[in-house]
């Protein structure tokens, strides 16, 4: 009796073990972390049913079997189910774990009211378009939509109707276009369609499609509802060559369809001068990164403390060859920004001030560099692998490198950019908080960046002598910044009573015209070595 107890718990046992074993193999597949650690349990419960294996042969040969061994055999079955039971609800944890976050996503991609993809998700789509398009050699066509005099529906039936009509208008266009296309609702009355492979005479025809199908009365009530709409068409390459390009243009196109007789226009850069002067610059500019028209300045940062040179700041400047002086940035990075020409100049700066950092070094100065990242490069995925291969390119310490960034250039997407920086700050980068009290000034966001260091804007600094709420805002942000374990660096510091005021109230590190001007590499180093006393 004892031996077919015993043997029944071990076989059982071996059974439960086999019950926890395929669903860790599922977890293996599923889990996102700790992939490992599941390999390794899923390796030592096959070692395990190896050991109730050989278990229950030597029961099965043994004539007589004790009270002890059927107390292992007990324990053996317990744990078995332990095992089981554990697995089991961590795989079912997982699984409710994903499908809460494809709803959340779904959610937070996707219209509330029409179930349709939103700005977000459109934007995506359009990018991973233009990724496609770039590989084929195929055309992308954007068609940005409103309804004419929608405000009279809402204001004559009520919001309830009008958000019934928005309801029943995705349909409609969703006949119209493949399954492969993206109809997105941006807000309001407002629509979107992405067309990829398309060329401008089909996009063309499907708005002309559109119209026809949106012109079919709507029944409301016992009411027929007519409703007429106006599309903007931007194509790709040819109107931009980023997202917020392409529906920024075919925005201004559907404004030129309201107020022509047609349903649709296509945009037209002539149509809008100052489109057409950001065209020509664009134009400008890509030549400018390709044929080395663009030179790096550099402007010292200043510590009071020590009375030395810690540092300087790379400023980009554009030779233009039709201009006399040498451009700011302030005239083309927006420009670059909007264009997609902010990688290669981003990446051309930063070879270019990788380079300059490491020929000081060969003549013994240790200059630590600070380059300004825009919100383009805080969402880049290949700016990580960049920025690693040019610190080995050029065998320079990271941590010599500080980036810096804007409060407002992390909140376009904060979860990717903080993936960004961590990856950044993981290779011994240093961060800066730039313009500080121009954004957002959020302390969560602070308070998560492994920043060193936060740039007091200038157009508090300037004046803070004169204006006491600039004063007031610069004090608060040295104490903050102290408090927080961070350096203050005060920019625009064009007089000495500013710089003696920055002393007092705690601020030790200062940038601006009276300590140096941004120059050339040539020029800034015999400023540095007259700064430091040499």
């Amino acid at each position: 009796m004892i031996k077919s107890f015993s043997i029944f718990f071990v076989a059982a046992g071996i059974v439960g073990l086999l019950f926890a074993l395929f669903p860790t193999f599922h977890i293996c597949h599923k889990a996102e972390k700790h992939f490992t650690a599941w390999r390794v349990l899923g390796a030592f419960i096959m070692f395990f049913i190896i050991g109730y294996f050989t278990f229950f042969y030597l029961l099965l040969n043994h004539t007589g079997v004790s009270y002890t061994e059927l107390l292992i055999a007990l324990v053996l079955f317990g744990g078995s189910i332990f095992v089981a039971l554990v697995v089991r609800l961590s795989l079912h944890s997982i699984e409710d774990l994903h499908k809460a976050a494809a709803v959340e996503r779904h959610h937070a991609l996707h219209d509330g009211l029409t179930d349709l993809p939103n700005r977000t998700l459109l934007q995506e789509r359009i990018d991973q378009a233009i990724l496609d398009s770039k590989r084929s050699d195929t055309p992308i066509a954007v068609l940005l939509m409103d309804l004419d005099r929608f405000k009279e529906i809402n204001d004559t039936l009520g919001h309830y109707y009008g958000d019934y009509v928005l309801q029943l208008i995705a349909p409609r266009l969703r006949s119209c276009i493949r399954e492969s296309d993206t109809i997105a609702r941006l807000g309001g009355d407002e629509f979107a369609v992405v067309l990829p492979g398309v060329h401008l005479e089909k996009a063309a025809a499907i708005s002309d499609q559109m119209t026809r199908v949106m012109e079919e009365s709507f029944q409301i009530e016992g009411n027929d509802l007519h409703l007429d709409i106006s599309i903007g068409i931007a194509m790709f390459p040819e109107h931009g060559l980023e997202s917020d390009t392409l529906l920024q243009h075919a925005d201004v196109a559907m404004y030129v369809a309201k107020r022509s007789e047609g349903n649709y226009a296509v945009y037209d850069a002539a149509q809008d001068e100052y489109s057409m002067n950001r065209l020509m610059l664009t134009v400008e500019l890509r030549k400018a990164v390709e044929t080395e028209q663009l030179v790096l300045y550099y402007q010292p940062k200043f510590s009071l403390a020590e009375q030395r040179v810690c540092g300087v700041e790379a400023l980009v400047r554009w030779q233009h060859p039709d201009h006399g002086d040498l451009l700011p940035p302030n005239d083309f990075i927006p420009v670059a920004e909007q264009t997609g020409l902010i990688r290669p100049l981003t990446y051309w700066v930063l070879d270019t001030a990788f380079a300059q950092f490491s020929r000081w070094q060969q003549a013994g100065y240790l200059i630590p560099i600070a380059i300004n990242l825009s919100a383009k490069n805080l969402h880049d995925g290949e700016a990580y692998a960049q920025i690693r291969e040019l610190l080995t390119k050029w065998e320079i310490d990271a941590h010599n490198i500080t980036l810096e960034i804007t409060e407002s250039s992390m909140m376009v997407d904060p979860d990717r950019a903080f993936r960004v920086i961590e990856d950044l700050h993981s290779l011994g980068i240093q961060f800066a908080i730039d313009d500080f009290g121009t954004g957002y000034s959020s302390l969560s966001y602070l308070k998560r960046l492994p920043a060193s260091e936060v740039k007091i804007d200038k157009s508090f600094v300037m004046d803070m002598i004169s204006d006491e709420n600039d004063r007031v805002i610069v004090k608060s942000t040295i104490d903050l910044a102290n408090n927080m374990g961070l350096r203050p660096i005060a920019e625009g510091v064009e007089g000495k009573d500013v710089m003696k005021k920055l002393l007092e109230l705690g601020c030790e590190t200062v940038q601006g015209f009276y300590i140096c001007r941004p120059l050339p590499p040539e020029e800034v180093l015999a400023r540095i070595d007259t700064l430091n006393g040499k």
